[in-house]
């Protein structure tokens, strides 16, 4: 098949040369095939520059090499079929299908390289001379499938000449597809320019290696006056179909791959992003699945609990916050309590080592649904910091405000100290004056009876009279009796100071509330006596409560102070002192309602919107911080899961009600787990 006498020389006597010409729309057309093949091969290059997975890298490089090799096959057969000369031709099916395999091959190498972006001149050299030879070998192995009476004769010269050439375009081919890489602005046009280039170059390898080859025939053989076409052109118009289609569905799968590409490089850069900004979050994040297990955590999580990622995902919801449990969240969102999801809660988190501390934590639904199984995020703070900083707060204000009510305080135990005083002196004066009416007395009751004379007599009444026995008998049970209520007295500040000043440590303890109010009262008696009226309604049947009293008693100090100073306000505008504060105390239901009523100023409605704000005051510079209505708010809401409302008319006074729970399980079920070893 490969005879090397087609390089021989042809006896010119013997043989005559046929002439040939091309015709020029299929010329034509398969310079079009070849841009085609071209645009589809750079757009196929940039998919596979623009991809880091191989399986994509992979597919793209196969389908390239289909693409590129398929299109160079379509320009070189529909250039055979430009090929006009004076005598019958046919080709032969099996070699020309086989002709197509060379340059799949070259194609595939080609591409490759480039895909690689080694763009040195010795790559680029391997690869030009690889694609050159695959387009060489395609169309000479595509000649050889040429049927004719004619004798096929190559120049040997023109033969290395055309290989040379196709070398030469070959590497211009690369440098256009690595320039087009290269340059950002107008690619839509560079890449059409690049292409054209591109599809000339590869159409002129082609017509170059046809220049040199000759036919000949015999000199006895009759030719045909005219060239001879191929026939119709169904079938070039056909191969330029199927070639535009597959462009056509190149550029659609570029397309289609290019959006899926950059919605999944922007899904993965969301997913970085998020991840960075979890893992950054200064609060602790937990993901727990439909069996309760934590699957997911962020670092303040782990530094939350001392626990390294690998082991806090292998532990359960209560291991690590013992009053939840997975069954306790879906029946929360199942029957719509509320308890612990959408809300922010204070709970107890256990470290690694079995210490307990303090958390703010809140519980959501996660909207991401997989198998119709509910999960469950947990953002949550460690609050040790804030809790001691506010016990400390809270235990300053009271001290505070004990400091304020200190010479209140000191006056109301002066008051009976002084009268207890007073009465110790009297009776000490008249024990003295006592002690010689005793003495003669004692001395006339060691007498006979009958050696006791009238003188005697007279001498005791005497001093009877003189000691004022009469007023000392008539006054010393009473001084008794006042000495023994200002000690009382006294006692009871003393016990209340001592009960107000207490600190609770935050613990819940079962407190009489009736009791906690009298001893505030108490407490800040001399804040309201002399301004208000203040008086109590508390039900008889009022239940002991849990709370956290020493909390619950500065609040009630607080009302009170602010009542005290509302109604002083308002009787220093009005000229008048006719306050009155009214506290009242029931039960409804499985609530004690608190209520404490003044006369005062009052407050307008842009007041009472603000007054449970942090630091916001409407007394003088000097006589409020703002922080006490605030940390009553917290301490009710907060603290006892209480409401605190406060309802004012300006100008006529003002009434907080106070909502407390009676089965106030602040202390949520204990679930005593025993920790895996992997916890420990």
């Amino acid at each position: 098949m490969f005879d090397f006498w087609r390089f021989q020389s042809i006896n010119q006597g013997s043989y005559k040369l046929l002439s040939s010409e091309f015709d020029w729309l299929l010329v034509a057309l398969s310079i079009v095939v070849a841009i085609f093949a071209s645009y589809s091969t750079l757009v196929i290059l940039d998919r596979i520059r623009a991809s880091d997975n191989q399986k994509i890298i992979n597919f793209w490089l196969f389908f390239g090499c289909f693409v590129l090799g398929s299109g160079v096959w379509a320009m070189h057969y529909t250039g055979m079929l430009a090929f006009k000369m004076p005598m019958t031709m046919s080709f032969s099916l099996l070699i020309t299908a086989l002709s197509i395999l060379p340059i799949f091959i070259a194609s595939y190498f080609t591409l490759r390289k480039i895909s690689q972006s080694k763009f040195d001149f010795w790559n680029i050299q391997l690869s030009a001379l690889s694609l050159a030879l695959g387009i060489g070998t395609m169309h000479f192995i595509g000649m050889e499938a040429m049927k004719s009476e004619a004798v096929m004769v190559y120049n040997l010269p023109l033969f290395l000449a055309s290989i040379l050439v196709a070398h030469l375009l070959a590497t211009i081919t690369l440098y256009l597809t690595v320039l087009e890489t290269r340059i950002d602005r107008y690619q839509f046009i560079v890449r059409i320019l690049c292409s054209i280039v591109m599809g000339g170059t590869v159409t002129a390898m082609h017509y170059t290696a046809m220049i040199s080859v000759s036919f000949y025939v015999p000199d006895n053989t009759k030719i045909a006056l005219e060239h001879m076409s191929h026939g119709t052109l169904v079938i070039p118009v056909a191969i330029a179909g199927i070639i535009s289609v597959l462009v056509v569905t190149t550029i659609l799968c570029a397309l289609i791959d290019k959006r899926l590409q950059a919605a999944e490089l922007l899904v993965r850069e969301s997913a970085i992003r998020e991840k960075d900004i979890v893992e950054h979050l200064p609060d602790g994040l937990l993901v727990i699945d439909s069996k309760g297990k934590i699957v997911s955590s962020n670092t303040a999580a782990q530094n939350m609990f001392n626990l390294p990622c690998d082991a806090i995902t292998k532990l359960m919801i209560e291991q690590l916050i013992p009053s939840i449990t997975y069954s306790k969240l879906v029946d929360d969102v199942v029957l719509f309590d509320h308890v612990f999801s959408g809300q922010t809660i204070l709970i107890e988190g256990r470290k690694k080592n079995g210490d307990t501390f303090p958390i703010e934590a809140h519980f959501s639904k996660m909207t991401l649904v997989i198998d119709y199984q509910i999960m469950f995020s947990c953002v949550m703070r460690d609050i040790t910091e804030r809790v001691n900083l506010e016990a400390q707060l809270n235990q300053a204000n009271k001290l505070e405000s004990i400091g304020q009510l200190a010479a209140g305080i000191a006056h109301e135990i002066n008051t009976p100290t002084q009268y207890v005083t007073d009465n110790t002196s009297f009776l000490k004066g008249a024990f003295a004056s006592c002690i010689d009416v005793i003495k003669f007395c004692q001395n006339i009751s060691s007498k006979p009876t009958e050696d006791i004379n009238k003188e005697d007599i007279n001498k005791m009444k005497g001093l009877l009279s003189d000691s004022d026995i009469e007023f000392i008998l008539e006054e010393v049970p009473s001084a008794i009796t006042q000495s023994l209520e200002g000690l009382h007295r006294i006692s009871t500040i003393v016990k209340a100071m001592k009960s107000f000043s207490h600190p609770s440590k935050g613990e819940m303890q079962l407190t009489s509330i009736s009791e906690a109010i009298e001893t505030t009262i108490t407490v800040a008696r001399n804040e309201w006596r002399y301004i208000a009226e203040l008086v109590t309604q508390f039900d008889d049947d009022l239940p002991k409560i849990m709370c956290i009293r020493d909390e619950l008693n500065q609040v009630f100090l607080n009302i009170i102070v602010n009542a005290t100073h509302a109604i002083e306000e308002n009787s220093t505008k009005s000229g008048q002192i006719d306050g009155k504060i009214k506290i009242l105390a029931t039960r409804q239901g499985e609530n004690i309602i608190i209520k404490v009523v003044d006369n005062g100023a009052g407050m307008t409605a842009e007041t009472q919107e603000r007054i449970f704000d942090p630091f916001y005051t409407t007394k003088d510079v000097g006589k409020g911080t703002g922080q006490g209505l605030s940390l009553a708010y917290s301490v009710i809401v907060d603290r006892h899961k209480g409401k605190i409302e406060a309802h004012s008319i300006l100008g006529e006074g003002t009434t907080f009600t106070i909502s407390l729970p009676i089965d106030n399980d602040l202390n949520l079920e204990d679930v005593s787990l025993t920790l895996e070893k992997d916890f420990i």
